[in-house]
């Protein structure tokens, strides 16, 4: 039998964002940096706003561009104003994001079922910077990879190109339509969480075993 690969985004399946999060942690940043919030908030989404899509596919260098903004706050302490900020939001990403309530348990029993794990997901930072975000969540040890947009070179759906020798033995679990389609459009079977487009869907997470488990008895059910 061949090994299951679960192929699945991160935020918005086993990731969620909490409201004002990204506010009070550059709050929290501002005072112990002695820096204006509303400046640096302002600036932040100035520069996401108009760099995000490039960054997130590589054309624009994620350290280089935390550099550029914060040039515009301190001309002359912003390299080191950027690595402070790079670390102290992947200290402090649960000011970000919490994980759903059923994602440990979920991971926890995919892996004793013998399921590889490879997490993609579209995102300014790195994914050695991602994984050390779910290793602050707690969820790290169960991604035997993770891969970010941002070393892809691309966003899903395109992304999946970089994935097609799995199709034979990979399933996607998705939330949001592109996603989803494209996966499907890729040769993927795939799993939507509250989503009808997908092959199949499941309302909670903790429906995701029993979906695997068929799977992984007979690949060929679906």
């Amino acid at each position: 039998m061949k090994t299951l690969i679960l192929l699945t985004d991160l935020v918005g399946i086993w990731i969620l964002k909490n409201d004002k999060g990204y506010e009070n942690l550059l709050k929290k940043f501002c005072k112990e940096y002695d820096l204006n919030f509303e400046i640096l908030y302002k600036t932040r989404e100035e520069f996401l706003s108009k760099y995000r899509k490039l960054v997130r596919v590589g054309k624009i260098n994620y350290y280089e561009f935390e550099e550029k903004l914060f040039k515009q706050i301190d001309k002359k302490n912003y390299r080191k104003l950027a690595k402070e900020y790079i670390k102290f939001e992947i200290k402090n990403c649960k000011m970000l994001l919490k994980l759903d309530k059923n994602a440990k348990n979920v991971l926890r029993k995919l892996k004793r079922m013998g399921i590889k794990i490879i997490g993609i997901t579209d995102a300014i930072k790195p994914s050695k910077l991602k994984k050390e975000e779910l290793k602050v969540l707690g969820i790290s040890k169960y991604f035997d990879k993770i891969y970010s947009s941002y070393d892809l070179k691309s966003e899903k759906p395109e992304a999946f190109k970089h994935f097609k020798n799995l199709v034979d033995r990979a399933v996607f679990l998705g939330h949001d339509d592109d996603e989803i389609l494209g996966a499907g459009e890729f040769g993927f079977l795939t799993v939507g969480l509250k989503n009808k487009k997908a092959n199949i869907m499941i309302r909670s997470l903790r429906q995701l075993v029993e979906v695997l488990q068929k799977f992984r008895v007979n690949f060929t059910t679906y």
